[in-house]
């Protein structure tokens, strides 16, 4: 059976958009409005749509993963996602959410987003599929799909997913509000990871810290490179199987390799 882990924030925010109408009433008073049915008709018709591209299933399920306030992040570092204060919703957002919450298939919890749900959800299905727009999801090996892109298949290797996860840790997201190592944009990121030898995770993660030591330095920033380059990690880490308990809802925080290597080392000695 095939399980489709939607991004449900993303899909319900491109479909109230493409739904929003604008309307002039004259003397240059100007209003946005919506028609909620037609909204929920069209998020449940894309929906179908999905599951019909793979019409050799018997049965495709599936799963709305939702965004909660982000909460272990925002514990991390309280500027996360500060950027985003006072940014408008279309039109009945509230509403339409709180419905499709209702859905014996919908979850959130409020300390993790849509992109950690669909991180950690494979572990839950033996064939699924990951169905966002969003390419942070880069980091979640396994097929993935999104009907609006070009080339709407992918799959995700786990060294691509590895990848992407460090380019994420050098360039930051500025779209969520995390800076990353200064003076490395995506660019620069994609090209210094791209030397990284990828089977050597703590030789990557030490290269990474030196690249922080080093653009902190030219900045007199002197606070620990290890501690800002583990914050930026933790921010940008999709979490992967194991990394939350949906029973206590507590996440179990990304460990650099170096970190684990100290430990390690310690009880042998």
């Amino acid at each position: 059976m095939k399980s489709l882990l939607i991004d449900a924030d993303y899909l319900l925010f491109r479909t109230m958009a493409a739904c929003e109408v604008e309307a002039e009433l004259g003397d240059e008073i100007w209003v946005r409005w919506a028609d909620l049915g037609q909204v929920r008709e069209a998020f449940w018709e894309t929906i179908e749509d999905m599951r019909k591209e793979w019409p050799d299933d018997e049965f495709v399920e599936f799963v709305l993963c939702w965004t909660g306030p982000s909460a272990f992040r925002k514990r991390l570092d309280p500027a996360y996602k500060a950027n985003r204060r006072g940014t408008v919703k279309p039109i009945g957002w509230k509403r339409i959410k709180a419905e499709l919450l209702e859905e014996s298939n919908s979850w959130l919890h409020d300390e993790i987003e849509a992109d950690d749900w669909l991180g950690i959800m494979p572990s839950f299905f033996s064939d699924y599929v990951v169905v966002s727009g969003d390419k942070d999801l880069d980091q979640v090996p396994g097929a993935h799909y999104w009907p609006w892109k070009e080339e709407k298949h992918w799959t995700v290797t786990p060294e691509d997913a590895l990848r992407r996860f460090y380019e994420q840790v050098l360039s930051g997201d500025t779209v969520d509000n995390i800076p990353g190592c200064p003076g490395i944009g995506e660019v620069n990121a994609k090209r210094i990871v791209d030397k990284f030898n990828l089977h050597d995770e703590t030789d990557c993660w030490q290269q990474i810290v030196s690249k922080y030591g080093e653009q902190m330095r030219k900045k007199r920033d002197w606070r620990s490179p290890l501690d800002i380059a583990t914050i930026q990690a933790r921010l940008v880490r999709i979490l992967q199987p194991g990394e939350y308990d949906t029973t206590n809802r507590t996440v179990n925080l990304w460990t650099p390799p170096t970190l684990k290597l100290s430990s390690v080392q310690s009880e042998q000695g």
